[in-house]
């Protein structure tokens, strides 16, 4: 029973009336209603099908491609709809025959299940059917590329929110780890150089303490700003947590990455992140790979390193 003061949907009435449905399908002579397993082969079909072949009973385990000839010469195969508004048309003609079925198909759990619903017979009715199939199938073709499109364009958008720290636009820890593992595994396989250097910046608790979170978040997005500039192609970035950087540079050397991170440090020195209220610097340890080390080796010496430029007097940069 609906419930009171609300009208019962299609959907809603047919299932109420299953058998009236069972009827119509198998005395209407323009409709065919056939159920085919994953090899196409017909197992439950309404009688009209066997009324457009003149046989005596229904053509049940027969191959529905023996009873429904594709219009061109090519293989059979159905267009699988999905269970929505999104119906995929396809004309098949019954073989041996001039009866042509524009016809809907569903994907079961153990096969199909296929809609027909009768086409003119004249030859200009035929070919107004197939105008409007084709008009209908290329608005269906350009929906989806629009759709897929679209897909896309989320998906790369989630790609991108997943791997990046929203304050800062560098990487996150997650995304560098998996960067840094591929980055170093080529570095130890063709015994190329590689340097890690971890930065930290100088007394950010006591800018949070006296100027308030928001001017420390514009510390950490102007910070990151400067990194991001001062990378070169082969490098790579990120926030590791909290006040915490880290980059990876590939093919190069403890020197060389020790003069990147001494430029960084002088840049951020000169820089006004706080409109002249606190003057913000940044410590920095570099590590250069050894033979000894693992991925999480070389990045604790970077971290031992920093810790030595803190020791030292922070705003430095320091190599072990």
């Amino acid at each position: 029973m609906a419930e009171s003061g609300r009208k019962m949907t299609l959907f809603e009435i047919i299932q109420q009336n299953s058998a009236a449905v069972r009827v119509f399908f198998n005395v209407a002579g323009s409709v065919l209603a056939v159920v085919t397993d994953k090899d196409y082969r017909i197992t439950a079909c309404n009688d009209n099908l066997a009324r457009n072949l003149h046989l005596p009973e229904r053509p049940l385990g027969r191959a529905l491609g023996d009873i429904l000839c594709p219009l061109e010469d090519e293989s059979f195969s159905l267009l699988v709809s999905r269970q929505d508004d999104t119906l995929l048309p396809q004309i098949f003609k019954v073989c041996y025959s001039e009866i042509l079925y524009k016809c809907y198909c569903f994907g079961l759990e153990n096969g199909f299940l296929v809609f027909g619903d009768r086409l003119g017979g004249t030859d200009n009715e035929v070919l107004q059917s197939m105008s409007l199939l084709n008009n209908e199938l290329s608005g269906l073709s350009r929906e989806l590329a629009q759709k897929n499109r679209e897909l896309e364009k989320a998906n790369r958008k989630i790609r991108e929110l997943s791997r990046t720290d929203s304050l800062t636009g560098l990487a996150n820890r997650r995304y560098f780890q998996e960067r840094y593992e591929h980055a170093f595994s080529l570095a130890r396989r063709h015994n190329a150089p590689l340097s890690v250097v971890m930065l930290d910046l100088d007394h950010f608790k006591y800018v949070n303490d006296t100027y308030g979170h928001d001017a420390g978040d514009t510390v950490l997005k102007h910070f990151g700003q400067l990194v991001r500039q001062n990378c070169r192609h082969e490098d790579f970035a990120a926030r590791f947590g909290g006040e915490e950087f880290i980059m990876y540079l590939s093919h190069t050397t403890a020197e060389e990455a020790l003069e990147l991170a001494e430029r960084v440090r002088q840049i951020v020195a000169q820089a006004d992140m706080l409109e002249n209220r606190h003057q913000v610097t940044v410590s920095i340890g570099v590590a250069h790979i050894s033979e000894a080390d693992s991925p999480e080796a070389l990045i604790k010496r970077a971290d031992q390193a920093l810790y030595a430029a803190k020791k030292a007097g922070r705003n430095r940069a320091w190599a072990l």
